[in-house]
């Protein structure tokens, strides 16, 4: 059994061991040492990174209560010396710890319960088991805050195996699962032991947790979305908090210079400007439907029966164009096959008034295919689309000779 160094010291990022296996793990040579303070993958939290005999370690894993520590390159043997990814650890350890604080805001605030974590290269997640309507902006902020408050008061931490005795008198946020290792958050220190008055959040849990809350730095919730039947909760602590901080701002500048304002101002000029980019949208679908109108009046006069055209592509784009005169011949009582080309593509639109007629949706998917494409619809209106736009004509014709038999 390896001693597990990284639960019981986890600011221990350099040590000594002594390899005593060698197996395999994902294709790789792991090695076993008598101890470790990499920690592995598990409980949400990835596994540590660093160098061992000089080799580097690029995963370490947990089987059969086995730690495999699986490097790139020759295994090391003998007596060798860890050295721990000290940036990775410190950033696991605080997402992971800030979590818990996390956690225990949400119950005490919103009566939120975790039921999933996940630690991301970027952003954390929490899964709660309340719905958005019940975690609303303010209820948001307010878990926030209370993480934070966590953390600025720098309470003692402590992680270790309990005694069944000792586990009766804390109030878990959720029973053990595997083994009898909880991390405590306490008012003050356990001396000898916890009183349960002075427990702020008690949670079973094998990651690494630094000696005090303070470690964790800061807490920012960055946004919450339904998962399921509950929440899915976005966010981030520490280092990754400043990292965040300067990535928003980056952004904001950015769109600040796209639309020639001051930062304070971003969000009223981004709302003029989709006020202004809507109100010429409208005025574009004007300028099509009179357009459509036209061209629909100048394909019906050529004579009665099925209109089957090829139609030039204004600055509408040929798929709205195509529809927008197929629709205003049906408008007229006519029978529309119509298409039209843009770079590279040709599309179809077919449409007839409601009521008793042919199946459209048929032929269209045929002349789609045709054109290397696929579509589809209903029976009085169907469009489609593909690249072979050489055989435009072609399909149309063939589409036209289909409704007579």
């Amino acid at each position: 059994m390896t001693e597990r160094l990284d639960l019981t010291h986890p600011e221990l990022l350099r040590f000594e061991a002594e390899v005593v296996a060698v197996r395999t793990l994902g294709g790789r040579p792991a090695v076993v040492l008598d101890r470790t303070a990499f920690y592995p993958e598990g409980g949400g939290q990835p596994a540590d990174r660093g160098l061992l005999g000089g080799v580097p370690v690029v995963d370490v894993q947990e089987v059969e209560g086995e730690v495999l520590h699986a490097v790139e390159g020759s295994p090391p043997t003998g007596r060798v010396v860890g050295d721990i990814d000290g940036s990775r650890r410190r950033d696991h350890l605080q997402q992971h710890h800030g979590q818990h604080l996390l956690s225990a805001a949400f119950e005490s605030v919103a009566g939120a319960h975790t039921v999933s974590f996940h630690l991301g290269a970027e952003i954390c997640t929490i899964d709660l088991d309340r719905p958005p309507a019940a975690l609303g902006p303010e209820r948001l902020r307010a878990a926030e805050a209370a993480a934070n408050d966590l953390v600025l008061r720098d309470l003692p931490v402590t992680a270790r195996e309990f005694t069944a005795e000792e586990l009766s008198r804390l109030p878990l946020r959720k029973e053990p699962a595997k083994g009898s290792r909880v991390v405590v958050v306490a008012t003050l220190p356990a001396l000898p032991g916890f009183d349960p008055a002075t427990v702020v959040d008690a949670s079973p849990c094998g990651g690494t947790h630094p000696p005090r809350t303070g470690a964790v730095g800061s807490v920012a919730v960055l946004r919450a979305q339904k998962w399921g039947a509950g929440t899915r909760v976005e966010f981030v602590c520490g280092l990754r908090v400043v990292a965040a901080l300067y990535e928003a701002g980056r952004r904001l500048q950015e769109a600040a210079a796209a639309l020639r304002c001051a930062p304070a101002e971003v969000a009223q000029s981004a709302m003029r400007a989709a006020e202004e980019a809507s109100a010429r949208r409208k005025e574009l679908d004007q300028a099509l439907l009179w357009a459509a109108q036209a061209e629909a009046e100048r394909l019906a006069s050529r004579g009665p029966g099925p209109v089957r055209a090829v139609l030039s592509a204004p600055a509408f784009g040929a798929a709205a164009w195509a529809r927008a005169v197929a629709q205003a011949l049906c408008a007229r009582g006519r029978l529309a096959l119509l298409a039209s080309a843009e770079q590279g593509r040709g599309h179809l639109a077919f449409a007839r008034p409601r009521g008793p007629g042919p199946d459209l949706s048929r032929p269209l998917r045929v002349a789609a295919a045709a054109l290397g494409g696929k579509g589809g619809g209903s029976p009085d209106f169907a469009q489609g689309s593909g690249p072979e736009v050489e055989r435009l004509e072609e399909v149309l014709l063939e589409a036209e000779r289909g409704l007579g038999s």
